[in-house]
């Protein structure tokens, strides 16, 4: 018989992802929790540290994986003068720490720099998704072969889900991103182009690949700038070639705007986080396109929030309004989550049957899921799909979830769209046994 994990990620092709039965589901997922709980207690050490120093030896309730839960910041926990120094042995054994790696599936000799080491890690088997930020640091997600096998599914089976799109190479494709990447929205849009878009026929807005390198020093270097602590020849560095970069993609995304404009009555796949789109749309109405002037078969994919402020507090609606009448994937969810939090015809997400939603109190210590009705509070889950790394977290959001049936029929857990930020426990991972849990990853870098 399949494992309890095997059942919930075969729902994907089934025809009938999001209309389980809510007792069933529910004692489904407590089983997959007992499973992944036990595979990963034994692959990932940090895991195993925080079961260990917090008593839990089985997962009995849901109670139980809260202590367990990790801060999105124990995947970005490493010293930064690992990467600056070059001690790639060390960084991978970090890496070893919060993934489901052993140190000697990885040949580090002779790495030159990060985006070499994220390549030698992915050669070996292992996908290292990156999340951005403004520390100067990212985030390395690991994911095994079977989670972007599975990333795949849920793209080709729940695209467009209530009503997904048949998986069919129509489209003409603009995808508003580098050529690669070790971020999950590069490959995402690169799969959606194999599935939906015509073969040979999709525009990029760069063929240049993403580069960890240069991601970190531009963050490193904002945060600097804002702190006052940046050199006025870096300044002058970093502004000379920020123009340059500027220009050589707001000249790419005019040609991108132009052909888009030509053929805005024919069927299109356009793909890019949200300040990509908001410059398209814009650049699309200077054009004379409208709103509501593109092809209805159009597939549209966007995402990304909007944590720098880069975008008008409207964006959301005016991205709406020139995507009116087409074909737009609306969705909650985050890269630590395998898939999203899905749209049903009443506008509210529903939380795939993989993820098991952990409404905690702000300080990310106490349950608080009801039964039934509406829970305000911090959004934690465990994602029970994945084989790469320990699918439990706590994210920095203020969900209001409805743990009773839905008014499109089906039944909870939905996330309501009001989703705000709490902040990231201090930026720290503040959960309990934090400091053990510190001084363990720094003894397994350095010990």
């Amino acid at each position: 018989m399949p494992s309890a994990r095997e059942q919930i990620r075969s729902l994907v092709p089934s025809g009938s992802t999001f209309d389980q039965p809510a007792d069933a589901l529910r004692e489904l997922q407590l089983e997959a929790a007992r499973e992944a709980f036990a595979a990963h207690r034994e692959r990932v050490p940090l895991l195993r540290t925080r079961a260990e120093e917090t008593g839990v030896h089985e997962v009995t309730g849901l109670d139980d994986l809260v202590p367990l839960l990790f801060s999105h910041t124990s995947y970005k926990s490493y010293p930064v003068s690992l990467i600056t120094a070059g001690r790639w042995d060390r960084l991978l054994r970090w890496y070893t720490t919060v993934s489901a790696v052993e140190p000697g599936d990885v040949d580090v000799d002779g790495v030159h720099d990060i985006d070499e080491w994220t390549e030698r890690v992915t050669a070996a088997g292992h996908r290292p998704y990156i999340t951005s930020g403004t520390s100067g640091k990212v985030s390395f997600l690991n994911c095994a072969a079977s989670d972007l096998a599975f990333l795949h599914d849920i793209l080709e089976n729940l695209t467009c889900w209530p009503d997904p799109l048949p998986a069919e190479p129509t489209r003409r494709g603009y995808l508003l991103a580098p050529a690669s990447g070790p971020m999950r929205s590069v490959d995402g849009f690169r799969w959606h182009a194999e599935v939906f878009a015509r073969p040979g026929g999709t525009r990029l807005l760069t063929e240049d690949p993403m580069r960890v390198s240069e991601l970190m020093s531009s963050a490193l270097l904002r945060r600097r700038m804002a702190e006052g602590t940046a050199t006025p020849q870096e300044i002058s560095s970093f502004e000379t070639s920020s123009g340059a970069r500027e220009e050589e993609l707001g000249a790419a995304m005019a040609e991108i705007a132009d052909d888009i404009a030509a053929h805005r009555n024919e069927p299109l796949l356009i793909a890019g986080m949200n300040n990509q789109q908001f410059t398209l749309i814009e650049a699309l109405r200077a054009r004379g396109v409208p709103d509501g002037g593109l092809h209805p078969d159009t597939l549209v994919l966007s995402g990304g929030g909007n944590k720098g402020r880069a975008l008008p507090d409207d964006y959301q609606q005016r991205l709406a309004a020139f995507y009116d009448g087409v074909r737009r994937v609306r969705s909650y969810g985050m890269t630590e989550l395998q898939g999203s939090c899905l749209a049903c015809e009443k506008g509210r997400y529903h939380v795939p049957p993989w993820v098991i939603p952990l409404i905690l109190d702000e300080a990310g210590e106490t349950l608080l899921n009801p039964g039934h009705g509406v829970m305000e509070g911090r959004f934690a889950f465990l994602d029970v799909s994945l084989e790469g790394r320990w699918g439990g977290l706590i994210s920095g959001d203020r969900v209001l979830v409805d743990f009773s049936p839905c008014d499109c029929g089906r039944a909870g857990p939905a996330v309501l769209p009001d989703i705000r930020r709490y902040g990231d426990l201090g930026g720290d991972d503040k959960i309990t046994c934090a400091a053990t849990l510190d001084s363990y990853v720094r003894g397994m870098i350095h010990g």
